[in-house]
């Protein structure tokens, strides 16, 4: 722990290394302003990054901004401030020894990229003539200088490059002429890296994407076993979603930094917290000192009591410093209280319509007690999962009812209905379900998430748990527990996202900067390879078609 410690306060940047003057010097372009420097070289001169795109203030719009009389900035004046600061960068060097670079697509979206409209100026003038976006590319005229690719620079960069930079143009013109021996000798030193890429683009499933089953038993760095202690649904999910997040969640121990002091505003991750907190502790006083029958509303004594708990879990938010800027806070919070109100209300009709009672918060199965709940596996293996369930709820007729509380938008959930489990990232109804039958000693038992900041009809989805159920329910868990007992960590990035610039699967994951760019093109080559066979099961069986009768 000290070491994994020491090595991330280590990465952490610490500024200036040696005197002020001597060296390379980097920065945004505001640092190079009033400097005197050898040379220049501006990075990334692409629309969308100089300038920056102008986007209107959701709090604070243009037009707010132009009524205040000049005790607002406008956002263009940010633009202008950014265009002075280039032509200032530009300035603080000698003609001939500034350099600026264009990036002509991005390699994550696969996009083409349109030069920055202030690099068409500055070729303008140098040109004597006025150049377009369009014939930018085109150009080879002693203005623009035109590398093919990271590997063409490295061929082309002369004899006054760095031995390292020539060693590898060398590399690259060994393998191109097949010298197997230059290139055995040449890449000593990268060999492992060069062997990962040709792994990665090919068809097995190799130790580079995630198979790890050689070291299934290992003495040296052994895998964890599924049954050496209890599983969470969220751990087994994580590996349905990604087995690469798993691998690097569970098996290396790698977690994104908390920065409390970094937060601009309340986290979604936060925010559901302090949701179910409330909702746990203003349930949880109701049923110790008697809960509201099914008929029975909330008293207004009670509403004031919700939003008391509610302003109290708030202030240790902001005491530990994550609740962001206080203008946004303020606004969030008063969301809260709304919310609440609503959840009320919902929960009136919710108990009349069902004819339910609370029984229980925080039903603890096995994460500080040792009520776990066992399962026996088809392959005949046993494990136990733990959780906590968020509330219990007896019926008048006998039935169990197990809620799961949700907070944001939540939208995946409306697919449960085409497949309870959704591929195996859905496991915590089912597990529920299984423990709050042991606790109560009930038979019929129903499962659902309440999306909290849904109405209507929609607000709960989840099904009747049932034998058909609890088959299916087993099946997911033994693919899962087997891939996981196999050492199968295969990265599953899904379908690529326009709109977030990254795969489907990857917008909200603490590792997309740490995967392979061409993720998205490894999973579909790996897609045949047998070891992925065991993930076939956590798709829903398909039903065979209806031959239907009568006469041809």
């Amino acid at each position: 722990v000290f070491q994994r410690a020491l090595r991330t306060e280590l990465d952490i940047a610490r500024g200036r290394h040696g005197r002020f003057g001597h060296g390379v010097v980097y920065g945004p372009i505001g640092t190079a302003v009033g400097h005197d420097l050898d040379a220049v070289f501006v990075l990334g001169a692409a629309e969308g990054i100089l300038p920056v795109p102008r986007r209107d203030d959701a709090i604070l719009p243009e037009a707010v901004r132009k009524a205040s009389l000049n005790q607002l900035e406008l956002k263009v004046e940010r633009i202008h401030h950014q265009h002075r600061a280039f032509l200032a960068v530009l300035a603080a060097a000698p003609a001939g020894q500034r350099i600026i670079t264009y990036p002509r697509g991005d390699l994550r979206s696969s996009r083409h990229t349109l030069p920055s409209r202030w690099l068409l100026d500055t070729a303008s003038h140098l040109a004597g003539e006025k150049v377009h976006a369009t014939d930018f590319n085109d150009r080879d005229d002693g203005v623009v200088t035109h590398i093919d690719s990271f590997a063409s620079g490295i061929r082309t960069s002369g004899p006054a490059a760095s031995i390292e930079v020539r060693d590898l143009a060398a590399l690259g013109d060994a393998v191109d002429a097949s010298q197997h021996g230059a290139v055995r000798e040449l890449s000593a030193l990268v060999g492992k890296g060069l062997q990962a890429q040709e792994a990665r683009a090919s068809h097995d499933f190799t130790e580079f994407d995630g198979n790890l089953a050689a070291r299934v038993g290992a003495e040296v760095f052994p895998l964890p076993g599924v049954g050496d202690r209890a599983l969470s649904p969220s751990r087994l999910e994580s590996w349905a979603s990604c087995g690469f997040r798993y691998f690097l969640s569970y098996v290396l121990e790698v977690a994104d930094r908390d920065d409390p002091e970094r937060t601009d505003e309340l986290s979604a991750l936060d925010r559901g917290s302090l949701i179910h907190v409330t909702l746990e502790r203003f349930v949880g006083e109701a049923v110790d000192i008697g809960p509201p029958s099914p008929d029975e509303q909330w008293s207004e004594i009670a509403r004031a009591r919700l939003h008391e708990i509610a302003d109290e879990e708030c202030v240790k938010y902001e005491q530990a410093g994550r609740t962001g800027r206080r203008v946004s806070w303020r606004v969030q919070r008063d969301d809260l209280h709304d919310l609440l109100n609503v959840f009320l209300a919902a929960d009136n009709e919710f108990r009349r319509s069902h004819r339910a009672t609370p029984h229980r918060v925080e039903l603890d199965l096995g994460v500080k007690s040792g009520q776990v709940v066992p399962v026996t596996l088809l392959n005949g293996d046993s494990i136990t999962l733990r959780g906590m369930v968020d509330r219990v709820d007896v019926t008048d007729d006998g039935r169990v009812l197990v809620n799961d509380y949700k907070s944001g938008k939540a939208e995946k959930y409306k697919k449960l209905n085409d497949d309870p489990f959704m591929a195996g990232t859905t496991l915590q109804l089912g597990m529920y379900a299984e423990g709050a039958i042991q606790e109560t000693g009930r038979s019929d038992a129903a499962a659902h998430y309440w999306r909290v900041e849904r109405a209507g009809d929609d607000q709960r989805v989840g099904y009747t748990w049932t034998p058909e159920l609890r088959a299916r329910f087993h099946d997911v868990l033994t693919a899962i527990t087997s891939g996981i007992g196999a050492g199968v960590f295969a990265a599953q990035p899904g379908e690529w996202d326009t709109w977030r610039q990254t795969n489907e699967n990857c917008g909200y994951c603490d590792f997309d900067s740490v995967c392979v760019r061409d993720r998205g093109d490894h999973e579909v080559a790996k897609a045949g390879a047998p070891e992925l066979a065991v993930r076939v099961a956590l798709e829903p069986p398909i039903p065979e078609p209806v031959e239907s009768g009568g006469e041809g």
